[in-house]
């Protein structure tokens, strides 16, 4: 999401903790004798997450969502499309996990593509690796993304995600690829006009090669063995051209990958969970959360709601 005059609001809650009813003593800590502030690498106090767990009468293990919010690469839509989709999914019987990730911006000093999709497999493969003191299946683990969170999440499916068996750290001899992924009015395109140009520029700079917008075009990298999809976006969407998540359902299509896209007739980009005023205006659009948790349920990620007695 960006938000013309919200940066100050969004920076203020650009560090992520790890809830402290459920510390993760053995993730790395961004400052020593901090226990508030988790990084995903030596080295790098800028990006760090904030996991939050179901309560603790749901049964364990359970599924997670490791949640990159949006902001066309620059800022990060932390609170509306990453603690909010977190503290919904709690209520659902699954863990969020919600990343704060480089950016191409001031804000993020400028950093530009692999940083972000290697802080994203580092939370996945994290995730993954600290699954069984978290009470969460290693093996329903999926990512969630809006916006520009949607093409990292995206990412995060089509680029590289194969563990290294050789590796030192034993993190990243786990794999990084997600079990599912819940896109939301997703950036998809590096290539052409419908590209969302500001995303590409803080990702991968103002005078990207042909090669590397086409390596990073979602629509064009979608692999065989691509998990469960679930898509929407809004045909009034002004700022990522709805065209983006269209593109992107041929892909899936042409590989027959098990998803569902909604393309719903009113809102406009960045209405994460709506707000009640919102969710009046745009009934139909409201009811894609509970959409999601259906398909989620569908794919077997879920299980199956409980029949009415």
């Amino acid at each position: 999401m960006i938000a013309g005059g919200g940066v100050m609001f969004l920076l203020s809650g650009c560090f992520l903790m790890v809830s402290p009813e459920h510390p993760c003593g053995e993730i790395p800590q961004v400052r020593p004798g901090d226990a508030g502030y988790y990084q995903l690498s030596d080295g790098d106090d800028f990006s760090c997450m904030r996991i939050h767990l179901p309560p603790d009468s749901v049964p364990r293990p359970v599924p997670a969502a490791v949640i990159f919010p949006g902001g066309a690469y620059g800022v990060l839509a932390i609170d509306k499309e990453g603690n909010d989709y977190a503290r919904f999914l709690n209520r659902y019987g699954i863990a969020g996990i919600v990343v704060k990730y480089p950016l191409g911006s001031l804000f993020g000093h400028f950093r530009r593509h692999p940083d972000m999709l290697n802080a994203a497999q580092r939370a996945i493969r994290l995730t993954r690796c600290y699954a069984p003191q978290l009470g969460i299946d290693p093996h329903k683990i999926g990512v969630m993304g809006s916006s520009a969170g949607g093409h990292l999440a995206g990412l995060a499916i089509v680029c590289d995600n194969r563990p290294d068996p050789r590796a030192a750290d034993p993190v990243e001899r786990l794999s990084a690829r997600p079990d599912f992924a819940i896109l939301c009015y997703p950036v998809v395109t590096m290539e052409g006009e419908r590209a969302h140009k500001l995303s590409r520029s803080n990702l991968i700079g103002d005078t990207p090669s042909s090669e590397l917008q086409r390596e990073l075009s979602l629509e064009q990298q979608i692999p065989d063995d691509c998990p469960p999809v679930f898509l929407w976006t809004t045909r009034e969407d002004r700022t990522v051209d709805p065209e983006n998540s269209r593109m992107l359902e041929i892909a899936l299509l042409r590989k027959n990958i098990p998803h569902r896209f909604i393309l719903y007739e009113r809102g406009p980009h960045g209405m994460g969970l709506l707000s009640p005023s919102e969710a009046e205006k745009y009934p139909e659009t409201a009811k894609w959360s509970l959409e999601m948790i259906k398909f989620l349920r569908e794919q077997g990620i879920l299980a199956p709601q409980p029949e009415a007695k």
